[in-house]
């Protein structure tokens, strides 16, 4: 189970390092970041599965945490760090920034007998993955980001087809 999590994860962990060295807005790269959990999510449905399991044994818990979670976290400290730096985003801890942002991108596909018996969606599609995508990054990115004069910014964040009304 662990070679499977470290292969499908593992790719994702050397992207996410690589978007960290580009040479893009630091906004932009959380935005892609962020994206890009949803993204595996949706392509691997039983990774957040497989995870949540591996998490109850202390060995596998161990074995998990030092292969994905530490470098995502260090990850996601250092794109964080980018855009306080640039004053780009409020102050944030990284650790409830990697709690926030991966539980919210978790629950929507760990959570699909929810959709199914609460809200009558029998897949997620891509058009789903698209709109929650949106709606994170708006939700996570509103709180965070800082206008020219430190108020917060507003920001509407479209990154695929919208709900139908």
């Amino acid at each position: 189970m662990l070679e499977l999590v470290t292969d499908i994860l593992g790719r994702a962990i050397v992207q996410m390092e690589e978007l960290a060295e580009m040479d893009l807005d630091p906004v932009e790269k959380l935005k892609l970041h962020i994206k890009g959990i949803i993204t595996v999510y949706f392509r691997y449905p039983f990774v957040n599965r497989l995870i949540h399991s591996m998490f109850q044994t202390q060995e596998t818990a161990k074995a998990v945490a030092e292969a994905i979670s530490i470098p995502l976290a260090a990850t996601q400290k250092r794109l964080l760090d980018e855009a306080m730096a640039k004053g780009l985003i409020r102050e944030i801890d990284p650790m409830l920034f990697y709690f926030i942002v991966l539980g919210a991108c978790d629950h929507l596909f760990f959570a699909q007998p929810i959709l199914h018996h609460c809200f009558g969606v029998e897949r997620i599609d891509d058009d789903l993955r698209r709109r929650y995508a949106d709606t994170v990054l708006n939700m996570v990115l509103s709180g965070l980001l800082i206008d020219k004069d430190g108020a917060r910014a507003s920001v509407v964040i479209r990154l695929g087809a919208s709900r139908p009304a």
